[in-house]
């Protein structure tokens, strides 16, 4: 049996039961570009915290002696606002036990004025792949 790297469990287009969408694409073992599109819209949000990029292509780090979480920078590296992805097989909160990502909000505590963007993201429910949500009627 062939293992390949941890971070190739993130790969793919991933949708919630709100219809946000991720996009994460894989640039080495240990790093990958993501990408949220609202479900209001199906269009980038743009974060006025940062200059109102849109949140397409951003910078995402799998540290593997920290854990298996990828996190993505949702501002500049080492800003501290980041949205943590887990990836869950056989997620036992998914009515079909699909392999699912947990997603969850990170920011430094004095950064307390980003509290009012953490509605952007949604209600932050787990998301599955794509696919999985067609031959699942998610």
């Amino acid at each position: 049996m062939m293992k390949y790297p941890y971070i190739d469990n993130y790969i793919g287009q991933w949708k919630d039961e709100d219809r946000n969408r991720l996009i994460i694409n894989k640039v080495n073992d240990e790093t990958a570009t993501v990408s949220f599109f609202a479900s209001s819209n199906n269009k980038p949000i743009f974060r006025p915290w940062y200059n109102n990029k849109p949140s397409l292509d951003m910078s995402a780090k799998y540290y593997p002696e920290e854990g298996s979480e990828l996190v993505v920078d949702l501002w500049e590296a080492d800003k501290g606002f980041s949205l943590y992805l887990s990836f869950e097989p056989e997620y036992s909160l998914d009515e079909f036990r699909c392999d699912s990502i947990v997603p969850a909000l990170s920011r430094y505590e004095e950064d307390n004025y980003l509290d009012q963007y953490y509605s952007f993201f949604g209600r932050l429910r787990h998301y599955i792949k794509e696919d999985a949500a067609l031959s699942n009627t998610h």
